[in-house]
């Protein structure tokens, strides 16, 4: 009878039942024998925005972490996968540094064991993406990416003209910055620094990857570089210089509105206006911000713009284009508060 009694005692230590022991043994096994293990990882470190240097992470904490069984795919290219004890939680969408290595892993699995550990798998970055903030504030990202472009070889004719087609699809953590990323946000993504190319943003999926803290899928197409307001040297497109910025950056800018007569141009006729406007939280015209207008189609060349602020007037006069659309957005140079237009080409007679 004392020794029953003093088995009870033991499972109240435990947990109270003989399942919640069986748990507790088991975290008390892992964590003796965790550190002895071949794979387990120095110089691993929960990633910070603004950190991407091995001498940014000299006064934080490391986390102990088994990394194995590293795997390649073409469609979720370097992988590796990891365990990690249960207080060292690590969810889909948390970005790891390994210092020792200089490599950036996001996390694209992540499954909870029986409350006794973690595992899943990690996702080597193989690119830094930069972009300016509605402050100007410079911000980079490590992301996977991954060339979407099918079925052509990433260009495609249109009369005289041979433009890009080619994509990409980009995953970074979700958070407040990557959240905000939309039309008509452009980046670089070539090594090549003496001519580089650039693509602009034609999706934010955010949805797909909704677990734990997410991960955003952004796509991206191939699209024409500005070198009046693309910044090569520091790699990012649209720069806006803090020191000589005269945009007003506002928070309570909450919309933008395309007005117009008609979203149907006719090959040969009269240009068409397009005017756009800011609206604040109390729906008053904001007249400090400066405007950004972005034309989305392959035959940009052949169309006949006019822009002036706020105004942009589109024509054409090839019938060839009949019956092709064309993306219109309103946004500030930021690419934020943005709004769009679907605009047809229709024949004049």
């Amino acid at each position: 009878m004392e020794c029953l009694k003093r088995f009870h005692k033991r499972m109240k230590r435990c947990g109270g039942t003989l399942r919640e022991e069986k748990i507790f043994n088991s975290k008390m096994l892992l964590q003796e024998t965790f550190h002895d293990d071949a794979s387990l990882s120095e110089g691993i470190y929960f990633w910070k925005l603004g950190k991407n240097q091995k001498e940014d992470y000299e006064k934080e904490s490391s986390i102990a972490i088994r990394l194995y069984k590293r795997t390649y795919s073409a469609a979720n290219g370097y992988t590796v996968k990891f365990q990690t004890e249960y207080h060292t939680k690590i969810l889909v969408g948390d970005m790891i540094y390994d210092t020792v290595h200089n490599e950036f892993y996001l996390c694209t699995e992540s499954f909870d064991i029986d409350t006794i550990h973690y595992k899943g798998k990690l996702t080597l970055c193989n690119w830094i993406l930069k972009w300016q903030d509605t402050t100007g504030k410079i911000l980079e990202y490590p992301c996977y990416d991954v060339n979407a472009t099918q079925y052509n070889s990433g260009e495609t004719a249109k009369g005289k003209y041979t433009v890009g087609t080619a994509q990409h699809m980009l995953k970074l953590p979700c958070d407040e910055n990557t959240l905000a990323l939309d039309t008509p946000r452009r980046f670089f993504l070539d090594k090549n620094k003496a001519n580089p190319t650039t693509y602009i943003i034609t999706q934010n999926d955010n949805t797909s990857y909704n677990i734990g803290k997410g991960i955003v899928v952004i796509t991206v197409t191939q699209y024409a570089r500005d070198d009046k307001k693309d910044n090569i040297e520091l790699g990012i497109c649209d720069y806006i210089s803090i020191d000589n910025q005269k945009i007003s950056v506002n928070p309570s800018v909450m919309r933008s509105v395309i007005t117009y007569e008609t979203t149907i141009i006719k090959s040969g006729g009269d240009a068409q206006l397009f005017l756009g406007k800011f609206y604040d939280e109390n729906g008053k015209e904001r007249t400090d911000i400066l405007p950004k207008w972005t034309i989305l189609c392959d035959f940009l060349n052949i169309l006949e713009v006019k822009e002036s602020d706020n105004e942009i007037w589109i024509g054409i006069d090839k019938e060839e284009y009949i019956d092709e659309e064309i993306k219109l957005v309103f946004s500030d140079r930021f690419g934020n508060y943005s709004s769009t237009v679907i605009i047809k080409i229709d024949s004049l007679l």
